[in-house]
């Protein structure tokens, strides 16, 4: 519980730093990816799920934050943030969230 709560603060702080302007922003000018939907990257967030997949399956995120942790941010409808975070580039994820325009945070499962 205390390790999730820790990663938690780590995400949240992460993307809160990470907002200084446009420097190493990545996506289309929208701010979501042509058809990405929360509901279509949820059955996708699986626990066998590192950064190169998440790559190959959702494409290029909107944001990649961290050295050491990674974060993937991607864009999706109505304003929607999906968050993936894993320990290291190669590594399997550990933390998945999604965001919603007003800034509330909703923790997604991960599959098996």
């Amino acid at each position: 519980m205390i390790r999730r709560l820790t990663l938690a603060l780590g995400l949240s702080l992460a993307l809160a730093g990470g907002c200084q302007g446009t420097e190493n922003v990545t996506g289309s000018p929208t701010g979501a990816a042509e058809g990405r939907t929360l509901a279509g990257m949820l059955p996708e967030i699986k626990k066998s799920l590192t950064p190169q997949i998440a790559e190959e399956k959702f494409g290029v995120a909107n944001t990649a934050l961290g050295s050491g942790l990674v974060i993937l941010v991607y864009n999706v409808e109505d304003g929607k943030k999906v968050n993936l975070a894993f320990p290291g580039p190669a590594a399997l994820i550990s933390y998945a969230s999604w965001t919603d325009k007003s800034g509330a945070v909703t923790d997604i499962p991960l599959r098996d």
